[in-house]
């Protein structure tokens, strides 16, 4: 499961938007947790302060999951959240280089029976399947971030379809 060398992706695979508040960006999760599925992963790449674990919150609470019980597992590494679809939280900040989280179970986080969303995804390069929703988060200004959406593969190709036809393109 762990991915080859990946082409890059398609123009069409990519999608970006502007969230203009941190709402924004929470409802952008929610449309996105009432799209995905059981075995979807869904990598967060941006620098600190950039709005991912406020996405993740609107993923738990568009997959009917508590938004409050969600909360960025830095030091713990990763956190289960149980729902309708169970939702792993992983965060690899604290992985000190790219590839460094060879040692954990993977099997168990990438499993088809959950959804798996990873913080600061660029520290799993090389542990990532082949297939996921790549969401590039950066600062725009205070209050707005750039969004991109990026499917590698079959399925992150059409929750990239779903986001945009649900969301209008940047201004």
């Amino acid at each position: 499961m762990v991915a080859s060398p990946r082409l890059p992706p398609k123009a069409s695979d990519i999608f970006e938007l502007i969230s203009r508040s941190a709402c924004e960006t929470e409802q952008l999760g929610e449309r996105l947790g009432a799209c995905v599925s059981a075995g979807d992963v869904v990598g967060l790449t941006g620098e600190l302060g950039t709005g991912k674990t406020t996405l993740i919150r609107g993923l738990a609470k568009g997959l009917g999951i508590d938004p409050n019980l969600v909360r960025s597992p830095t030091f713990m590494l990763m956190r289960e959240y149980p729902g309708r679809v169970p939702l792993i939280h992983v965060d690899g900040y604290r992985l000190n280089q790219p590839g460094s989280a060879v040692w954990e179970d993977l099997a168990w986080i990438f499993t088809p029976t959950k959804i798996t969303v990873i913080e600061w995804a660029e520290r799993l390069h090389g542990c990532l399947p082949e297939d996921y929703l790549e969401l590039e988060l950066a600062h725009r200004t205070t209050n707005q971030r750039t969004i991109r959406a990026i499917g590698h593969g079959p399925r992150s190709h059409n929750l990239v379809e779903t986001v945009q036809r649900g969301l209008s393109p940047p201004r």
